[in-house]
């Protein structure tokens, strides 16, 4: 039982990490934050050119259900008091992106320009706009069109974060409010978050790895990813400790996030390398360590497998299936790895350091 307990609390250790914050930095002096009203009809012009950025992905698991979204409508038609959306402003390219506001956006441009979207039949909102299809709404002969005036001509408050996408302190800043902003409800997990703010081909290719088969086998995946990013995650945790570990100081989410920043939108063979040595490790724990049956291993020891195999792969795809499972064993007994070590804290950079170190040495292994 004493061991249950003990494997039971590293899971949910390992599982707060995901959503760790680590704010501790004051607002950078040279953002500007202040706030103005903006049209809907004005909001959905800026969504067409493409200066407002909408990526309804990065909150998957969170979108609201349709009919959410018409009880939203309702009260836009309705004219009650809408909450407060929050903007960020690049001054540099003025481009902006949804912070937080999302499910509240993609309602109104829904509402504004679907052309297959009906309201819910619902009988707590307007009986006139229940059941109806949005096209009824744009027909300005039809008696409903005064409704879609309604909504376009509304102003809604927005917070204008001003600030430079290009700056590492504004990205950090940035995360900070994602953070803050999405605290209630479904609370956004640190990948989601990257995944809108750090938007790009480095992003793109970690949605694209979350998907091979190997790498879907080991961590026992289905057909729909229900993780919410937190094996793309593992993936860029793999990337930054293979690349980075010794800059690492303990702070997991900074880390990444540094990371993720810097290598936002690299060059292709950045992107092909990344995607050999990922595919190389994955092949060899599926094939010769992480075998069918098992018990799933921990994050930590994954982390720990992907880095040490890694790092030593041009000699480990070389050795038997036998012989990588016994360093596996041999890794399993590392102290590094005890629930009693990590227990303590597991994104402690002696732990990391511990736990990686050991694997890179035991593969390094290979007579």
């Amino acid at each position: 039982m004493k061991v249950e307990e003990d494997n039971e609390h590293i899971n949910t250790v390992e599982d707060d990490l995901f959503y760790e914050d680590n704010a501790d930095q004051q607002p950078p002096t040279d953002i500007v934050a202040y706030n103005e009203l903006r049209s809907c009809a004005d909001l959905v012009r800026m969504y067409k050119k493409g200066i407002l950025e909408i990526q309804p992905d990065f909150q998957r698991e969170t979108v609201w259900k349709i009919a959410a979204q018409t009880r939203f409508v309702d009260s836009l038609t309705k004219q009650l008091p809408i909450p407060s959306m929050c903007f960020s402003l690049d001054y540099k390219t003025q481009k902006w992106q949804v912070i937080d506001g999302l499910q509240r956006m993609t309602s109104i441009i829904k509402f504004l320009t679907s052309n297959d979207w009906r309201l819910s039949a619902l009988d707590d909102i307007d009986q006139n706009i229940s059941g109806k299809k949005v096209t009824e709404f744009r027909n300005e002969d039809s008696q409903y069109h005064t409704y879609y005036q309604r909504v376009e001509d509304l102003t809604l408050p927005i917070t204008v974060i001003r600030c430079d996408y290009s700056k590492k302190s504004h990205m950090e800043y940035l995360f900070t409010i994602f953070h803050r902003l999405n605290s209630g409800g479904t609370k956004l997990n640190n990948q989601e978050i990257r995944n809108c703010i750090f938007s790009g081909t480095f992003n793109s290719m970690l949605k694209e790895l979350n998907g091979v088969q190997n790498w879907r086998l080991i961590n026992r995946l289905g057909d729909r990813e229900s993780e919410r990013f937190k094996h793309e995650e593992i993936i860029l945790r793999f990337f930054s400790f293979y690349d980075n570990k010794k800059n690492y100081n303990g702070v997991l989410s900074k880390f990444l996030n540094e990371y993720m920043r810097d290598n936002r939108t690299p060059d292709k063979a950045f992107i092909e390398q990344k995607k050999t040595i990922f595919t190389r490790a994955v092949n060899v724990l599926h094939e010769k360590i992480l075998k069918p049956g098992e018990e799933r291993v921990s994050i930590s020891m994954l982390e720990a497998l992907m880095f040490g195999v890694a790092k030593n792969i041009d000699s480990v795809e070389s050795l038997s299936e036998q012989r990588c499972y016994e360093l596996f064993d041999q890794l399993k007994k590392v102290d590094a790895l005890s629930t009693s070590y990590l227990s303590g804290g597991v994104a402690k950079k002696e732990k990391v350091d511990a736990r990686m170190d050991a694997a890179f040495n035991i593969f390094q292994t290979t007579e």
